[in-house]
């Protein structure tokens, strides 16, 4: 009966230590995720399911049922989100893998009431200093953003960039490759679903160019031209998206002018010229576009066609002044458009009854409630829209009621920037909510005024623009010397 008894107790024990193993290789494999995480990709239908293991939360992994002898189930590999940024060193092991999902950039910015008080170089601090790091989204109105190391946010070598990781610590390494492979395969699938991270696009902005008086003479005929012209501000001008001048003259031929205090023209061919200084947007809503009357007005718009320089607020008839210039660039839609808002001359050449565009006759765009409607319609189509106003009174350093009125409805109607010409002096630049005013860009080249207070002093005004919204906002005076203009 003894013996009876202990084969008995034998037969239990081997009985159970033959469960034991079977229970243990019979396991349930697990890849264990962060919750956070596992949400994330059970939400955008990225979860991939293997054969050779099963995909499970953090969470309801420690809600698994447990026996006397422990789990019934392993986890062959742990999955957790880890965020670094780009200078930080990533610790990895043979056991630990990164596999990337998202970056994002944290830019330095800061408050700026745009009041200048540097005379020279670039304008970059303003005088009290509160530096804050944010993204994109979250940069407020009156702030704009600084460079780090002179790199913009979006380039290759920008330094506070911030890197999200699928970070997995594999713990059973029989399954390491096949648990690789499904990392690369779900977590590139995360990747491909995020946005790119944008890159500003840039656009600057001139005051008046007249290349008569002698100008368009060097950048035509003397070797290298446009440097003795254009000098230490080429680097500025040719470092943009879109770069927008206002053309102060007409592009003709015709030799009968009109009865004016000052008229003037140029030979077409300077127009490649300035395109090689970078410009790719010329404005002619100003008080000198009908110099040469209709037709020197029309030999203008033929010869900005003939050289492929975009346009607008300009056209052989209303319908055509009226449409907007679009273009996209960097994935970010953009709207330009240009207007007259300057008073008759003294000379009685009164450019709203004289050369305003009609159903029958070639002209420029007005300042007007229509144009402030169109705006909001550009907006609401999803473009970041550009306005060009030649505007305000000569050699007046202060805008007067006409223009704080009219410029700041475009704002309010949705223009990201308003760029104004006209006075030949520089006028402030404001912030209106987000959107920026520059009330006068004074001349840029203008061989003649060295005998008027402050005519001979510029700046150039470059916006670094992403998703619809001024990121960085740079102005760099410039002055200028007869025939030639450089940064101050």
């Amino acid at each position: 009966m003894k013996k009876k008894s202990v084969f008995g107790l034998l037969s239990l024990f081997c009985t159970t230590a033959i469960f034991v193993v079977i229970f243990a290789s019979v396991k349930k494999t697990y890849i264990c995720i962060q919750d956070e995480l596992f949400a994330d990709l059970d939400s955008n239908n990225l979860i991939v399911y293997d054969n050779s293991f099963s995909v499970i939360s953090q969470t309801d992994f420690q809600k698994l049922t447990e026996t006397f002898l422990g789990k019934t189930s392993k986890i062959a590999a742990f999955i957790a989100i880890e965020k670094n940024f780009d200078f930080q060193p990533l610790c990895e092991t043979p056991c630990k893998k990164h596999y990337k999902i998202n970056s994002k950039d944290w830019l330095p910015v800061i408050n700026d009431n745009l009041q200048r008080h540097k005379p020279t170089g670039l304008y970059i601090m303003p005088p009290v200093l509160d530096i804050q790091f944010k993204t994109v989204e979250n940069i407020k109105k009156g702030s704009r953003a600084l460079t780090v190391d002179n790199f913009y946010a979006g380039n290759e070598s920008y330094k506070f960039r911030e890197t999200e990781y699928a970070v997995c610590s594999v713990f059973d390494k029989s399954k390491e490759k096949k648990i690789d492979e499904w990392c690369v395969k779900v977590f590139g699938k995360k990747k491909a679903i995020q946005p790119e991270l944008q890159k500003p696009v840039f656009i600057s902005a001139v005051g008046d160019i007249m290349v008569a008086r002698g100008v368009q003479e060097i950048l035509l005929n003397e070797k290298n031209g446009i440097d003795k012209v254009f000098g230490t501000t080429l680097p500025v001008l040719q470092n943009n998206n879109i770069l927008i001048g206002n053309l102060e003259g007409v592009v003709t031929d015709l030799e009968s002018n009109e009865e004016k205090t000052y008229t003037f023209k140029f030979n077409k061919n300077v127009l490649g010229v300035l395109k090689k200084c970078g410009f790719n947007y010329f404005m002619l809503t100003n008080n000198h576009c009908y110099d040469f009357g209709e037709q020197g007005f029309i030999d203008t718009l033929n010869a900005l066609n003939e050289f492929d320089i975009p346009t607008s607020g300009v056209g052989k008839n209303l319908e055509e002044a009226e449409k907007f210039y679009h273009v996209e660039v960097n994935n970010q839609k953009f709207s330009i458009i240009s207007c007259g808002a300057y008073p008759a001359e003294k000379s009685g050449f009164d450019g709203k009854k004289k050369a305003s565009a009609t159903e029958s006759r070639a002209g420029i765009l007005w300042q007007s409630k229509k144009l402030i409607e169109a705006v909001k319609t550009e907006k609401q189509n999803g473009f970041c829209v550009i306005v060009n106003v030649h505007g305000g009174e000569e050699y007046n350093f202060n805008p007067n009621q006409n223009q704080k009125d009219f410029y700041g409805k475009l704002c309010d109607a949705g223009a990201c920037a308003v760029f104004g010409t006209h006075p030949h002096v520089i006028q402030p630049s404001v912030w209106r909510n987000n959107s920026l005013i520059v009330y006068s860009l004074g001349n840029f080249i203008f061989n003649g005024m060295e005998d008027i207070d402050g005519a001979e002093e510029s700046e150039i005004v470059r916006l670094g623009i992403i998703d619809g919204k001024i990121v960085y906002c740079e102005h760099y005076p410039v002055k200028l010397d007869k025939t030639r203009v450089f940064l101050k």
